[in-house]
């Protein structure tokens, strides 16, 4: 296995691709530092900048009280920096690998990385430019905000909108009167309405060098006053940061700062009351991932009361392509359709992070005309198009009902309960909220409709009425003014946030009785609806769960009957008796499993068929040959190496080429322990570690600790054990092969890839049945990584290993 075939692996896993340096030279780090700010108390805050101030004086406090040393540190050593409080991290300019070793084991620091890259959800399909249309634009209309401007007289007045894009050319004819640094005498001001992150726009004014920016923006807000009207919500005021305009990690985390507390022309003067209420964003990572991207900040902007919203990606058709930070469930993210309600085919689809339904909802992005830069008009396709429709109709909500501004849940039940059903199966999901539409298709009117009826929240609890236990996984569905349904938890809990008006609850679960209940839903009230469910017949199945290698005592266990259908129903035996009881329904197979609520046991599986009368089903459970069950201990008849002054005889470490010009393996496997990390494994003395942390950037492992041959024909039970203590990144590897005939072949008998790796002192044994009878058996420990943790062993031993009574 060479290193050079994980990297692709990593870049998948981070939906990044990094740039792999063209030599072993100073580079540029991000010092990420604990802890995250406390947020909590924001959202209870009495207004809106009270809210934003009190976010970014706990940012900027955390960043002060946790950055110092670091910011000492590179101070003395002249390095260029620049310091962040919207995420508690510094960028770092040309540090050396002496450097990054220090700043890795610095107090406080939790991580040291090279800068990331994202890029924009780029249009799949543009048109050249073009003049001026005539009319609303089909997106609109489609979304029939055009019928808000009528109804309710409201067009976005009072809110404030923002993108992080490529710029927005400020003076644009569809964009100029809606741009907040537009005065009424015609004259400009830039001071809190625009941040130039990477100095691409001359003379301090907005810019656009690309044309993305400045279409998102004339989707949201354009409207020439001459009949040529691509906004959605053209009364509100907009500003922007170019974050996107080369979509560096410096220039993004610079822009989202911003957007929390916008500044003068020069940086200065900070005011929250200047922050927009809403942000649309067009850029995700490089591939369809659920890692958090900039989480942290993005926690920030909703305790703040900013209403982020994203492109869900352009990578469809194919299922499970959203891209994060819109995958996450943190974040509203649109799909795209086309002019006749069809879904775009390079829509991203879901699920996204933890089963989340991906997008949210979905809007207009194929041909969508809106302003280009040189006050010109043209169409784009994609994703990044559908999401400023949606930014656009929440711009409308909330100028027409002020007490939602901030409310960013109330919001997003608002635009899901509204969203026009629009059933597709391809990705999962029913009619009402599937991962193809999300919610459905986006619709302003029913939107502010749904609004002025109001919203009211139903919640309870599903338990069993025989027992009054819980019931997780149930299925509460409920219609009236609209039809949802939700799953009950752990705790057999269930919320729905629902339109005003009258409802039938049908509560369903497996094994029980249907209940039917009717509830009256009010405008911002709640209504608490517990249901008891009545169980079906049921069987008993029960026995006694007991040692099984000699002591014969009664065990705590836990015994599980899982019926191969998804259901599973559980059971605690009693730790004085070993008693265990189950209630089962008839006519079924189950698969039965007993483990030991104390270490050191294998856990029994057996098949069970349950009929009509009681069943008995007794364990006898033995112990691993860990022997880490209480009343046993291990009998080692062989090898055992301690490693405490030297490789022992006929072993020996190899260190592979990296494969990457500037890399090196930076030595692999050593028992002087150069980073200091002491005899963690549980053995004494000296020890080999392999420490990917301490060689640090440019330094890639792939480096193998093979042992000496050992003649194991006389070996009943043969078996490794060896002490460990692996402290493994994300993309760190540790494996474990033997060899059967001294070397030649190999194959893998242990490995642990990634979190949560295996933290010492912790005796790792494993079992070699296909060494018995063979005479020249060898080991070898395999580490794979980049500033991926480290590995320690000690006291590894090779033999016949047996576990008996003390």
């Amino acid at each position: 296995m060479r290193f050079r075939a994980l990297l692709p692996v990593l870049a998948l896993v981070a939906g990044l691709t990094p740039a792999l340096p063209a030599q072993a030279a100073p580079g540029d780090v991000w010092v990420i530092l604990e802890p995250e700010a406390n947020l909590s108390a924001a959202p209870k805050a009495r207004s809106r900048t009270a809210r934003g101030q009190l976010v970014v004086d706990a940012l900027k406090d955390t960043a002060v009280r946790t950055q110092s040393d670091v910011r000492k540190y590179l101070k003395d050593e002249k390095l260029d920096s620049e310091s962040f409080w919207v995420t508690n991290a510094i960028l770092v300019k040309d540090a050396t690998p002496a450097q990054v070793r220090k700043l890795t084991a610095m107090g406080g620091v939790r991580q040291v990385r090279p800068p990331k890259t994202y890029t924009l959800a780029e249009p799949v399909r543009r048109a050249a430019a073009g003049a001026a249309g005539t009319g609303v634009e089909w997106g609109v209309a489609d979304i029939n905000a055009d019928d808000v401007w009528k109804e309710y007289g409201r067009r976005g007045e009072d809110i404030v909108i923002a993108n992080i894009d490529t710029g927005v050319q400020f003076d644009h004819p569809a964009l100029r009167a809606s741009y907040r640094g537009t005065n009424a005498d015609g004259t400009v001001t830039h001071d809190y309405n625009w941040l130039d992150t990477s100095g691409h726009c001359a003379g301090g004014a907005p810019c656009d060098t690309h044309g993305h920016g400045t279409h998102t923006m004339g989707t949201m807000v354009g409207d020439d006053g001459q009949g040529n009207q691509i906004g959605v919500a053209p009364g509100v005021k907009w500003i922007t940061a170019n974050g996107c305009q080369t979509c560096s990690e410096e220039d993004l985390v610079a822009a989202a700062q911003w957007m929390l507390a916008p500044t003068d022309s020069h940086g200065q003067n900070p005011d929250v009351s200047k922050r927009p209420h809403i942000i649309n964003n067009s850029w995700s990572s490089t591939e369809p991932t659920d890692e958090p991207i900039i989480e942290d900040i993005l926690q920030a902007w909703a305790a703040s009361g900013i209403m982020g919203v994203w492109a869900n990606g352009n990578s469809g058709p194919a299922c499970k392509t959203s891209g994060s930070p819109g995958s996450r469930t943190l974040n509203y993210s649109v799909g795209a359709y086309d002019v006749n309600g069809a879904i775009a085919s390079f829509s991203s689809r879901g699920p996204g992070q933890n089963g989340e339904t991906k997008p949210n909802i979905a809007a207009p992005g194929v041909d969508v005309r809106s302003a280009l830069p040189g006050g010109s008009y043209g169409l784009m396709s994609g994703t990044s198009m559908a999401a400023p429709h949606a930014a656009g109709a929440v711009a409308l909500l909330w100028s027409a009902f002020p007490d939602l501004v901030r409310d960013l849940d109330g919001t997003r039940a608002l635009l899901d309960a509204s969203a026009i059903d629009t059933a597709d199966a391809r990705c999962g999901g029913p009619a009402e909220d599937n991962n193809v539409f999300g919610e459905g298709r986006l619709d302003a009117s029913a939107l502010l409709a749904v609004a002025k009826v109001g919203l009211g929240t139903l919640a309870g609890t599903v338990t069993d009425a025989e027992t009054g236990e819980p019931v997780p996984g149930a299925t509460v569905s409920v219609t009236g003014a609209r039809s949802r349904d939700a799953v009950t938890g752990r705790a057999g809990d269930y919320s729905l946030r629902l339109i005003g008006g009258e409802y039938q609850v049908k509560v369903k679960a497996f094994g029980y009785d249907d209940a039917t209940r009717a509830a009256t839903i009010a405008k911002d009230g709640t209504v608490t609806l517990d249901v008891r469910l009545a169980p079906t017949a049921r069987v008993q199945v029960g026995g006694t769960v007991r040692d099984g290698s000699g002591q014969g005592w009664p065990l705590a266990a836990k015994v599980t009957a899982s019926d191969g259908a998804g259901h599973t129903w559980t059971a605690r035996s009693d730790a004085e008796t070993g008693a265990y009881r189950l209630d089962l329904l008839p006519g079924t197979t189950y698969t039965l499993e007993a483990a030991a609520v104390p270490r050191g046991y294998t856990p029994a599986v057996r098949q069970v068929t349950v009929g009509t009368a009681p069943l008995t089903e007794d364990f006898a459970l033995t112990v691993t040959l860990a022997c880490e069950a209480p009343g046993y201990e291990p009998v080692l008849e062989g090898v055992t190496e301690r490693l405490d002054s030297g490789l022992p005889g006929g072993w020996s470490v190899t260190n592979a080429d990296p494969g990457f010009p500037g890399y090196a393996h930076e030595p692999g496997w050593v028992l002087n322990d150069p980073g200091g990390r002491t005899n963690r494994t549980g053995g004494k003395g000296g020890f080999a570690i392999v420490d990917s942390d301490h060689y640090g950037l440019h330094h890639v492992q792939e480096t193998t600790l093979t042992s000496a041959a050992v003649d194991l024909s006389e070996a009943a039970a043969p078996a490794l054990q060896f002490a460990s203590d692996l402290e493994p990144r994300v993309n760190g590897t540790a494996l474990v092969d033997v060899s059967l005939d001294g070397g030649r072949t190999w194959a893998n008998v242990w490995k642990k890839a990634g979190y949560p790796g295996a933290r010492g002192p912790g005796l790792q044994v494993v079992e070699l049945p296909q060494a018995i009878g063979r005479t020249a058996v060898r080991v070898r420990f395999t580490f794979l990584g980049q500033l991926s943790g480290w590995w320690g062993i000690d006291d590894v031993f090779l033999g016949h290993r047996t576990c008996e009574k003390n």
